[in-house]
């Protein structure tokens, strides 16, 4: 876990944080977010007006130097809405919009106010030793957690370079252990609106594929099913996805929970001249060519936490353009499409 002392900075406060929604993830990353901000307002539903402006007024109340949002997806659009006329930086979870309507919402405002930290914890941390072999920045603290097992080895300092042509994606998410395997303590997620795996869990490997090739993906065909207690129409419990990118790559998504043989949870890349795969386990690690013993770099301390310290990063930086926006907006449309399909 991070230490306070590795957060300081000198002569520097941390900064003021409002955080609206307490749930199960708040209950989650609140242990990070205390090392990164001075937290002054913990903000639920019930606790402002339902008028126009209440959310807002009320945050304001508060003089915080940046917002959290970690309320339900559906809530989303109407908070960023809302918050965004502070001027602030704000910090909304994935997935960054459920409806199109929303995301068309969202896309208004942030032409106008554009510090909005669209974050996803995958690329953003956990992932992050696959975007740094790639060539792609990561945030300064989530920089100094990634261990490389060997920063002279041609095998780290070539990159991305020595797979060859990229012809192959195959990213897993599947859940069978633990909390994570069921939606039980989510009930949420049967929405079959705002829920269902494809939202809470394909969301991360597509904005993974965007941040990595920012290259547009058609669908091919969609599988959707649901366990046998699942309740009368609610969402999908296993998804699986098969598209193929502009440029040929085929991109195959696999994500679910209540899966029997347990859990895996990789972002595999097949190219010409070998493979790489991000394996997010307890300990995530980069491995070359399916070679266990071939591992480039790890991820060290808890995501949640540096979550948090990414998202002090942003806000240390006084940002004047968003955070994973495109990425965000590209894996919205593409789900919308995903779920449409058919």
């Amino acid at each position: 876990m991070l230490k306070d002392q590795d957060l300081e900075r000198k002569g520097i406060r941390n900064p003021k944080l409002a955080v609206i929604g307490v749930g199960a993830y708040f209950r989650m990353i609140f242990p990070g977010i205390h090392i990164s901000f001075d937290v002054i307002a913990t903000i639920d539903k019930g606790d402002y007006s339902e008028e126009p402006g209440g959310l807002r007024d009320y945050v304001r109340s508060f003089a915080p130097d940046a917002v959290m949002i970690l309320t339900p997806n559906e809530f989303h659009a109407s908070h960023i809405e809302e918050i965004s006329e502070l001027e602030l930086p704000v910090f909304v979870e994935k997935p960054l919009v459920t409806t199109a309507t929303a995301l068309m919402r969202v896309l208004h405002v942030v032409d106008r106010h554009p510090t909005l930290y669209c974050s996803d914890f995958y690329i953003d941390v956990w992932g992050s030793p696959l975007t740094k072999w790639w060539g792609l920045p990561v945030a300064p603290q989530v920089d100094r957690a990634i261990q490389i097992i060997d920063e002279k080895s041609p095998l780290w300092t070539a990159g991305k370079n020595q797979i060859g042509r990229v012809q192959e994606v195959e990213a897993t998410l599947l859940e069978g252990t633990g909390a994570a395997g069921s939606f039980t303590g989510r009930e949420w997620l049967w929405d079959p609106i705002h829920g269902g795996v494809l939202w809470d869990m394909g969301y991360h490997h597509l904005v993974m594929w965007f941040t990595l090739f920012n290259e547009s993906l058609e669908v091919l065909s969609v599988l959707k099913t649901r366990v046998p207690d699942a309740p009368e129409g609610g969402a999908e419990t296993y998804g699986e996805v098969l598209m193929v990118s502009a440029s040929g790559i085929r991109f195959r998504l696999r994500t679910g929970k209540y899966i029997e043989s347990g859990d895996d949870r990789a972002f595999t890349i097949k190219g010409t001249h070998g493979s790489v795969s991000m394996q997010f386990a307890e300990e995530s690690q980069l491995i070359l060519n399916g070679n266990q013993e071939t591992a480039l770099a790890k991820i060290s301390g808890m995501p949640l936490d540096l979550t948090a310290a990414a998202f002090r990063d942003y806000v240390d930086s006084e940002p004047t353009s968003p955070h994973g926006l495109s990425a965000a907006i590209n894996a919205t449309r593409l789900l919308l499409e995903i779920h449409a399909f058919g």
